[in-house]
């Protein structure tokens, strides 16, 4: 075998070994790759489980802090001297004043059942039971509201017996009218402060939404590196490759001398 042969034969194998080589790298980079962003979609996946759950509990306290606002308006319509100018107007008054209330409590029972934290759960509960005192707390109301027809069951809510309420409107309309007035006072009140940016009610929006905020800001730049990551990982490969093949470029032209 002449120099010739032996230079063609040691190059072939070098080339072989190198290619070889540049394939195994290669595939190291891609699986490199792989794992980067395996790693980065289950942490993706943890962020956005938290912003649904976030989401959930932002939507039930959104509903909590409508009928709450629903209720306030209602307990004010008590006190308007427009709304409960007639017969009529004080019937409808006090009985969109009882449904609106009911609301807001069966809301609040809800919303504390559907919260993943401890926090705003106990928050929704006080905000019910607040509620329910505004009402019943006061011995006077309960039984002023008792004498035209209202009463308050053990789990809070309101009902009204239009037959007794008419005849208590029907016997003394001033004291119907000063009844709704103190007890819409009351509730007014206690709705306000629950509603307020420090309230129970109020504040729990406020945190809720500035996790909701923080998550998509997290989870964004997240991404965002992920992809600069597995970029970089990605042009290392490349780089190996591209360099192996171009010395096995180099070995192939040196033995063909």
């Amino acid at each position: 075998m002449d120099i010739t042969s032996i230079s063609n034969a040691i190059s072939a194998g070098r080339l072989t070994s190198a290619r070889a080589t540049s394939r195994t790298t290669a595939a190291g980079a891609l699986g490199a790759t792989d794992n980067v962003s395996s790693a980065f979609q289950k942490a993706d996946k943890r962020i956005q489980q938290q912003r649904d759950s976030t989401s959930v509990q932002l939507s039930s306290f959104g509903k909590l802090q409508s009928a709450v606002a629903d209720t306030q308006a209602a307990s004010r319509g008590l006190s308007d001297s427009k709304q409960v100018a007639t017969d009529v107007g004080v019937r409808k008054a006090a009985s969109t004043f009882v449904a609106n209330f009911n609301t807001a409590l069966t809301t609040a029972k809800a919303t504390a059942t559907e919260q993943a934290s401890f926090s705003e759960s106990t928050k929704a509960r006080k905000a019910e039971g607040d509620l329910r005192q505004a009402v019943g707390k006061d011995a006077t109301i309960t039984a002023d509201l008792k004498a035209i027809g209202i009463t308050q069951a053990k789990d809070g809510a309101l009902t009204i017996d239009t037959k007794a309420f008419d005849a208590a409107l029907k016997a003394d309309a001033t004291a119907v009218r000063s009844t709704l007035d103190k007890v819409g006072q009351q509730v007014d009140r206690t709705a306000t402060k629950q509603l307020a940016s420090t309230g129970t009610i109020g504040s729990a929006v406020s945190s809720l939404n500035s996790r909701a905020s923080r998550l998509e800001s997290q989870q964004t730049e997240q991404q965002a590196r992920a992809a600069a990551v597995q970029q970089v990982v990605a042009n290392q490969g490349s780089l190996v490759g591209n360099t192996l093949n171009a010395g096995a470029a180099s070995y192939q032209r040196i033995f063909s001398l």
